[in-house]
């Protein structure tokens, strides 16, 4: 696929269900100046995605696969970041009011190795912990 067909600016979603609703493959993509507000996204497969300058707003990621996402300058207000953001980067980001504890299944919210540089947070901390290599 063409790195022109994996690349997404300046797009308004909202109220998606599913990310089947974006009507394209949204793993390994670039998105750049895009808006997603209540929109459903638990379970998206969004692995080695790059999100640049992009605005989340009430958007659920419950249980989505961020495995090696990039966010830069991006935006969360009152989302669901139950998922795994596993060594994602988050570089300026901002975090208002975002769900990130306990799972429905009682089990805690942990985004290993991630890595948040220079962001800000309003609300509960980022669930990232560091896991060192035996």
């Amino acid at each position: 696929m063409k790195l022109s067909e994996k690349t997404h600016a300046g797009k308004k979603y909202s109220e998606l269900k599913s990310e089947k609703e974006l009507g394209r493959e949204i793993e390994d993509s670039i998105w750049v100046d895009s808006e997603f507000s209540n929109c459903q996204l638990d379970g998206a497969h969004i692995a080695s995605s790059i999100f640049t300058n992009c605005y989340f707003e009430k958007t659920s990621l419950y249980w989505c696969h961020a495995f090696r996402c990039t966010f830069i300058d991006c935006k969360f207000v009152r989302c669901d970041l139950r998922g795994s953001f596993d060594e994602a980067r988050f570089v300026r980001c901002g975090f208002v009011h975002c769900e990130v504890g306990e799972n429905n299944l009682g089990g805690s919210t942990k985004w290993e190795n991630a890595v948040a540089v220079e962001c800000v947070v309003a609300g509960e901390p980022l669930p990232i912990v560091e896991v060192k290599e035996p």
